[in-house]
């Protein structure tokens, strides 16, 4: 996934991580359970690649647009 994002492989794991460890945060101070990843089609959704996908082309609102 690191390819994706043009980021090196080696720092990519750690900067995924640390995007998790945020999520955890961010749902667990307000009492919204976060368990684990989604799932599609038997594979677990990369959230951070998404999140910076999304990001990078302008945010969701624009993405909805």
């Amino acid at each position: 996934m690191a390819k994706a994002l043009d980021k090196d492989a080696a720092t990519y794991p750690k900067e995924r991580d640390g995007f998790l460890r945020d999520l955890h945060h961010f749902h667990e101070t307000r009492g919204t359970p976060f368990r684990r990843p989604p799932i599609l089609a038997g594979k677990e959704v990369d959230l951070y690649l998404l999140y910076t996908l999304v990001t990078g082309q302008g945010g969701w609102i624009k993405f909805y647009s």
